[in-house]
């Protein structure tokens, strides 16, 4: 009761006024939004996933504004928390795996997406909920299991939606829930039938793989991603220059000496990735360079999908070593050091931009409705100091409690921790997965919505010691 009263206790003290507050990312949201509700499909723009801005459409559509939003986010919030919370009792049995939930309730890097115009916090929402059906799956009879199972994979797709970082989530939700569920009833087949089904159709239509891309950046996003973020290996790769030097024509030395710039521009800031990607993202000039004769969007996508596929089958293990290296960096900061400061940065020059967007698309809006007073983060962002030391120890537990688990797993000790400790585990590596094999987890925000996972690790492994630790007394 003690550690219930202390989380709904953090939930009310966490609560924040529902202002909107706006970064980079918003306005390509809002825009694709708007798009979205004239096309009556989903529609995007400058490279943003489809999910948030069908939300946000849906919302505009029903007479709701950014305010609407960010209550709606604040909900979701709510709900994840205490199904985190519930999750970590029914698993673990024991007040002290709420103890890092609890946690995650404080956390500034999730509180502070809850005012933020971004998809980050709903990706969060789903994919936390879906680790959580599936751990509820190992502590329920076989029928209350498949539909646990059956949620855990709608909740995945969803996530996808929102986030492309999350397109594996379903995948691996669907293989570890047909190894919990093994439906050997009709009944029981067809609900796990029917999840994957509709899990199918929200991915065929409602992410990136169905949405309209509406601008150039959306069309030439995901490749010009992967080829700027693997620079390096293009660089190194006689086969990926020979594609360079065929899509340029008389421009290759020009393009190659770009490349060159871009990829020594700030080359300290992404130390993980070894160089800075966005340098080279950002370089407009390119895609004009490498279209050929072509000239155009799709043109560029092609040759930036032809010359990233060229040079990893050049040098394939350099890439395997790249994401390697990223997951292992992602795993040393899994509770990153985010947020930490006392209110919600507000990008101003974006403020304006947005305000014109829903001017134009006939929901007016003035600058000052889109840029209220500083929103507190609060709780923990507080005290920046103290809480850098203790996320950098929770990362560092996180650390161990992997450990742990591999050494359970090949000994096959404990094995209700080693099934709910795998669960955890592979929904996380599937969550960063992606962002590490496409980009780089030097951008803490792509770890921020995997923290409520390092949380039911870390849940489990304290319920973990604290068994080992009566053993001992008592022996």
């Amino acid at each position: 009761m003690l550690a219930w009263t202390a989380l709904l206790v953090v939930i009310v003290a966490s609560s924040r006024p529902a202002v909107p507050v706006i970064w980079g990312d918003t306005p390509s949201f809002v825009e694709s939004a708007f798009r979205t509700l004239e096309a009556g499909q989903p529609t995007v723009a400058g490279g943003r996933d489809p999910g948030y801005p069908a939300l946000l459409g849906v919302t505009f559509a029903f007479g709701g504004d950014l305010g609407t939003v960010v209550r709606l986010q604040q909900a979701a919030w709510t709900i994840l928390i205490l199904a985190l919370a519930a999750t970590a009792q029914a698993t673990t049995r024991n007040a002290g795996g709420l103890v890092p939930i609890i946690l995650v309730a404080t956390y500034p890097g999730l509180l502070l997406f809850r005012n933020v115009v971004t998809s980050e916090l709903l990706f969060a929402v789903f994919l936390n909920l879906a680790t959580a059906g599936l751990l509820v799956a190992t502590c329920v009879d076989k029928t209350a299991r498949c539909y646990a199972v059956a949620a855990a994979v709608l909740c995945a797709a969803l996530a996808a939606c929102f986030r492309s970082q999350g397109v594996l989530v379903p995948i691996v939700a669907v293989l570890v829930g047909a190894i919990l569920a093994r439906p050997d009833t009709s009944a029981r087949l067809a609900v796990i039938a029917v999840s994957v089904g509709a899990a199918l159709g929200l991915l065929a239509t409602g992410s990136r793989f169905g949405a309209s891309n509406s601008d150039q950046a959306s069309i030439v996003f995901v490749p010009k991603t992967l080829f700027c973020n693997h620079l390096n290996i293009v660089l190194a790769s006689d086969a990926a220059r020979r594609e360079i030097a065929s899509a340029a024509g008389d421009r290759a030395d020009a393009t190659m000496a770009r490349l060159v710039a871009d990829f020594t521009a700030e080359p300290g800031r992404w130390p993980a990735l070894g160089f800075f990607g966005d340098a080279c993202l950002f370089d407009t000039a390119l895609d004009r360079d490498v279209a050929s004769d072509a000239g155009n969007a799709d043109g560029a996508a092609r040759a930036y999908r032809r010359i990233f596929l060229a040079a990893v089958r050049d040098r394939p293990l350099a890439y395997a070593g790249k994401v390697a290296r990223q997951m292992a960096y992602g795993a040393t900061v899994a509770w990153p050091v985010y947020g930490l400061e006392p209110a919600i940065p507000v990008s101003t020059d974006d403020v304006p931009h947005v305000s014109d967007i829903m001017t134009r698309h006939g929901r007016a809006a003035q600058p000052i409705d889109l840029q209220g007073g500083p929103v507190r983060i609060g709780l923990l962002s507080d005290f920046p100091v103290i809480s850098a030391y203790l996320f950098r120890a929770l990362s560092i537990a996180f650390v161990i409690a992997v450990i742990y688990w591999t050494v359970t797993a090949v000994w096959r000790w404990r094995p209700g921790f080693s099934a709910r400790g795998g669960i955890v585990i592979v929904m996380w590596a599937a969550s960063i997965g992606t962002a590490a094999g496409a980009h780089t987890l030097d951008v803490w925000r792509y770890l921020i919505p995997a923290v409520p996972m390092v949380g039911f690790m870390l849940a489990l492994f304290t319920v973990e010691l604290i068994e080992i630790i009566s053993c001992l007394r008592r022996g």
